[in-house]
């Protein structure tokens, strides 16, 4: 049974979740930039000085989206444990499955834009519950970031015998990064909305490249 939580911050994490879906709605009829703040705060019914609380900038809700992804993923990990390149290949297919292909694209844009990688927020027990009901217990109010997963699964990898165990993990984590953002990327300049070919084109690539790459 879910823990019973103070109605005030039942009432934020609702408030801060309905912008976050009217923002996510919104996004699939135009593009992020397109996308006003007044537009969001009209369709969640909250304000505008609301709105600022919980996301101080408008490109703080890509963060957001990034942060229940995230979230998401660890889920299934725990549900249906995986490891290795198998573990990479469901973290691209879940991005190439992604029902908002502009969200990602925004996402990719604005990181583009920040030259760093994001600080995740941090969920509270109100957005958890109500995001994730019946799965609180498996949701973590910090989340991982995503290199930390590269990392992980690079080891287990190279454990598995699927990527050579001298190759620097470092440097395969910033080579998965650009797959991850780099792949979808690219299937949107070629007009593409088979994302997944282009993740399985790029790592097969990646492991071939390991396997021929000199000692």
């Amino acid at each position: 049974m879910s823990k019973k939580l103070p109605l005030r911050e039942i009432k934020k994490a609702r408030s801060k979740i309905a912008l976050f879906r009217a923002s996510f709605e919104l996004i699939g009829k135009k593009s992020f930039k397109e996308v006003k703040v007044e537009d969001i705060c009209e369709k969640a019914e909250v304000s505008k000085v609301t709105f600022f609380k919980f996301f101080p900038q408008k490109e703080d809700l890509l963060i957001y989206f990034m942060r229940l992804w995230l979230a998401n993923r660890l889920i299934d990990f725990r549900l249906h444990p995986k490891r290795g390149i198998e573990a990479i290949r469901h973290l691209f297919r879940s991005v190439a499955e992604s029902e908002n292909p502009g969200l990602m694209l925004s996402l990719i844009g604005f990181l583009a834009e920040m030259n760093t990688h994001p600080r995740m927020p941090t969920l509270s027990e109100a957005e958890i519950q109500i995001l994730f009901p019946g799965k609180e217990e498996l949701v973590d109010p910090e989340a991982p970031e995503l290199g930390e997963l590269f990392h992980r699964f690079i080891e287990e990898a190279k454990e598995d015998g699927d990527i050579p165990d001298h190759l620097p993990a470092d440097d395969l984590v910033k080579v998965l990064f650009t797959i991850f953002y780099g792949a979808y990327f690219t299937a949107h300049l070629y007009g593409s909305d088979q994302f997944m070919e282009f993740y399985d084109l790029h790592l097969k690539l990646f492991l071939t490249s390991g396997e021929n790459r000199p000692r």
